[in-house]
């Protein structure tokens, strides 16, 4: 027991105990705040259960259906955690049970009675107990009002006092971990207390051998050891300053403080690493101002040197922080654009660079014109090794320099034939509207039960008077991209709704018409009055359109979407969420949003019903749907099989190939008077 005798024995006894201590109050907190947690948890899921047990037996109670009855508690027994479901009239008659043996007794056990009795003294629908290790809820089924009977479920604890034991002894484990911890935690404390000079003898040798991120302990007290420990981190702290400007100076040009050569190939080589790892590719631009050296000769060097500043600064001013943008030398910079998915927006990037220098730069009030020449590697294709890529920049570069100047070259001929196809594509884009290029087709949507049509999607297509019949999915990206996706919306909605109004004139029954919306459409000022206005010079009815916006796109501003959306639904147009599933929705926004249907992507019915995995997503959707009281259509139907599994599964609404392809209006038009076999009349 001498050890407990000096300062070193008692800082461990203490720290031990304090430890202990600690440790056993907060792992009992713990345990006592999961226990409430898990047991309240269990009562919702209880009460959630019963809720949804009572409002589906209600309808079979009333008409006496006991085999429906029965079906309904099989299904709500195989949940997790459910011990004893008990569907009883208002005489306390058990009409239904699981599991099964107790059709018309009366439970007249102590906890049963004080159930009912609850029930009916609290006047709310339902009431809960915790007995035994179970949890009771017991529910009114009503109809108008009026109760019927009663539902009750009984769930069992089991699960969550398995899961208290197993967090009680990993509490015992922490403990124990913590009261060794303690101990070499005071251990330490000691051997710091009787080893500064040691530590000082340490960092002195470290800072011969040029190791200046050397970390000691702060020193206090007034004792001659503490007085030379802070000496010596004054020390330490203004050699490191002075060693890190060095380390700045070193890594970055002077003139425009951009990462120069040396730091600009370092960061190449980690976003290849990265992209090796990831998949993606990596894009180097290799940026020469076109004649520079005539502005150095006729303006003097001082006035290069602002111009050099000035494009640094553009450049800067107008790329994401993670890209690296360094100057190499003289009049040439370089650009990494990491993390690419695609290689398809590095023209966008290099088309940015060379519009954004074009534009004049006044300096000394002189207003200078400056372009540039970009030459594009990309990796892995051009090369694997930063050098490569780099040299590779630089000769495509020299491309565009003999080229003009003021444009850019990828290093491959085929990616500058693709650039300069896209550049193309863009600018015929522009020019189709003005053309009337586009078209509008119509994909028929139908009851797949009655064969009845319901309404159909109105779908643009692009008819190039050279390319023929563009694939939207070559354009729409482009129109997303450029802006000039609000205009093709809105061609589309003001061509579908006088065309509906034309049908509906015309004595025939086109049903709801769907309309696809971008999310660029919604964040448009002038949207709603838009839409107004649209509806009345067409005479188009609010009541004969759907708006369909996605998923992904809703969940890029939630917020402003519930409050566009909201207006939509107010003008009486009902709203549709198409390609659910697909993306990172939030049921709490789904709530709130005033949506009238779900649409099934496409990506999910093209397996059904083979695919498991399929098969269950599907499923999933349509009992969300039906629990938020939501319509359901499924896209990108084809076959019968797939029609079969979802109207037996409850979707009966379907669009696809197996109906009808996108059609021209001439064509819907005939199909429309021929009445086709899926057509019935409402």
């Amino acid at each position: 027991m001498k050890l407990f005798r000096t300062i070193k024995g008692r800082l461990l006894l203490s720290i031990l105990v304090i430890h202990s201590l600690l440790m056993g109050l907060v792992i009992h907190d713990l345990i006592d705040r999961q226990h409430h947690f898990m047991t309240q948890q269990l009562l919702r899921k209880a009460t959630s259960f019963v809720s949804l047990l009572s409002s589906n037996a209600a309808m079979p109670m009333q008409n006496n259906d006991l085999t429906a009855l029965g079906d309904l508690l099989k299904d709500v027994g195989a949940l997790p955690d459910v011990s004893m479901i008990f569907v009883m009239d208002t005489d306390g008659r058990i009409r239904a049970s699981y599991p099964e043996g107790y059709f018309n007794q009366t439970l007249t056990d102590t906890v049963s009675v004080k159930m009912l009795k609850g029930l009916e003294s609290t006047g709310k629908d339902y009431y809960e107990s915790n007995h035994d290790g179970l949890t009771d809820v017991i529910r009114s089924i009503k109809i108008g009002g009026q109760a019927i009977g009663y539902c009750r479920i009984i769930m069992n604890n089991a699960t969550m006092a398995g899961e208290l034991t197993l967090l009680t002894r990993q509490g015992v484990l922490y403990i124990i971990a913590a009261i060794v911890l303690g101990v070499f935690l005071a251990w330490l404390v000691v051997r710091q207390m009787t080893s500064r000079i040691t530590m000082l003898s340490e960092a002195t040798a470290q800072l011969t051998e040029k190791n200046f991120d050397v970390k000691i302990p702060e020193f206090k007290g007034e004792d001659e050891i503490s007085k030379m420990g802070r000496a010596f981190q004054l020390m330490v702290e203004s050699l490191k300053l002075y060693v890190n400007k060095l380390a700045y100076r070193a890594d970055h040009d002077e003139l425009t403080e951009l990462p120069n050569r040396r730091l600009f190939l370092d960061r190449l080589d980690q976003a290849i690493k990265h992209a090796e790892r990831s998949g993606r590719h990596v894009a180097v631009l290799f940026i020469d101002l076109d004649h520079f050296k005539e502005i150095n000769d006729s303006l003097g060097h001082l006035i290069g040197d602002q111009v050099l500043i000035h494009v640094a600064r553009m450049i800067q001013t107008h790329f994401r922080d993670i890209d690296t943008i360094a100057r190499l030398g003289g009049d040439e910079f370089s650009l990494i654009i990491d993390s690419l998915e695609g290689i398809e927006s590095v023209s966008t990037v290099a088309e940015k660079l060379v519009t954004l220098l074009q534009h004049p730069i006044c300096i000394d009030k002189r207003e200078l014109y400056v372009t540039c020449s970009i030459g594009i590697s990309i990796y892995p294709n051009d090369g694997e090794l930063p050098e490569n890529l780099l040299r590779n920049a630089d000769s495509a570069m020299y491309k565009a320099k003999s080229e003009g100047r003021n444009s850019y070259q990828f290093y491959t001929e085929d990616m500058t034939q693709k650039a300069l196809e896209r550049v193309a594509l863009e600018a015929d884009l522009r020019r189709a509207l003005e053309r009337e290029e586009f078209r509008v087709y119509y994909q028929p949507q139908v009851n797949g039960i009655s064969g009845q049509l319901i309404g159909m999607e109105a779908l643009v297509r692009w008819q190039h008077p050279e390319l023929g019949l563009v694939s939207p999915v070559k354009f729409i990206p482009l129109a997303v991209e450029t802006g000039l996706i609000i205009l093709i919306d809105r061609f589309v909605m003001r061509t579908g709704m006088m065309q509906l109004k034309q049908w509906h004139d015309e004595g025939l029954n086109p049903g709801i018409l769907a309309l696809n919306l971008t999310i660029k459409q919604l964040k448009q000022d002038d949207f709603i009055s838009m839409l107004q206005e649209m509806m009345e010079d067409t005479g188009c009815l609010p009541k004969w359109l759907e708006l369909e916006v996605t998923e992904g796109e809703v969940m890029q501003n939630p917020e402003q979407a519930v409050r566009v959306l909201k207006q939509v639904s107010v003008l009486g147009i009902k709203l549709a969420i198409d390609d659910f599933g697909t993306g990172y929705s939030s049921l709490a926004y789904l709530k709130r949003l005033p949506v009238d249907k779900l649409k099934i992507d496409q990506s999910f019915v093209r397996e059904i019903p083979g695919d498991e995995e399929d098969v269950a997503i599907v499923g999933a959707i349509i009992a969300l749907s039906k629990s938020l009281h939501l319509d359901i259509i499924a896209e990108g139907v084809e076959t019968q099989e797939q029609k079969e599994f979802l109207t037996a599964n409850g979707c009966e609404q379907i669009q696809g190939y197996l109906y009808g392809r996108p059609m021209r209006a001439e064509d819907m038009d005939q199909m429309l008077r021929e009445k086709t076999v899926w057509f019935t009349e409402t």
